[in-house]
């Protein structure tokens, strides 16, 4: 090898190598977010709904389920929501953020083409959000129709890296 090959390879290797502390050095700063899960804002990752179903007997039960990674907080919640016939729909839903802890989950239902059937009628829906893990405690209200149908409260810290979630509801008729 010629005396330029070796100046070469041993400034790659050295750039490889600073690069390598560089990182690690970062990993500490504020350039950690990128090893530890980058904080991001609060968003609705997904949203899925069955049509509408005929029951005798709604129950409006829900589950919820949360899980921390790093900067995010990661909110599985799933309920049955009442329709007024089977000619309604869940319609497209939002996800906003109400001030520093709260954020706002509306769901709302809408006519379809459907054919109505005589029956009480529901469907089920489950939204996937994500929130900064450093709004603790947090609380999501889940509306539905512009009315609250539930609230949803967690604190990451309060069981560790999963996280917690606990619900309450308002009644309405």
């Amino acid at each position: 090898m010629n005396g330029r090959r070796v100046a070469a390879a041993l400034a790659a290797v050295a750039l490889v190598a600073a690069a390598g502390v560089g990182s690690a050095v970062a990993g500490v700063g504020p350039a950690a977010g990128l090893f530890a899960g980058e904080e991001h804002p609060p968003a609705l990752l997904g949203f899925e709904s069955t049509g509408a179903h005929c029951t005798d007997d709604f129950m409006a039960n829900s589950s919820t389920a949360v899980s921390g990674g790093g900067a995010n907080t990661e909110i599985t919640h799933s309920q049955n929501i009442s329709l007024p016939d089977t000619a309604y729909a869940v319609g497209g839903p939002t996800f906003e953020r109400l001030n520093e802890t709260t954020y706002v989950l509306s769901v709302p239902t809408e006519a379809t083409d459907a054919e109505a059937r005589d029956c009480a009628a529901y469907a089920r829906y489950e939204a996937r959000m994500r929130i900064p893990a450093g709004d603790d405690p947090w609380r999501v209200i889940v509306e539905h129709d512009d009315e609250t149908a539930t609230t949803l409260f967690g604190d990451a810290n309060s069981a560790g890296a999963s996280g917690s979630a606990s619900g309450g509801a308002r009644v309405s008729e």
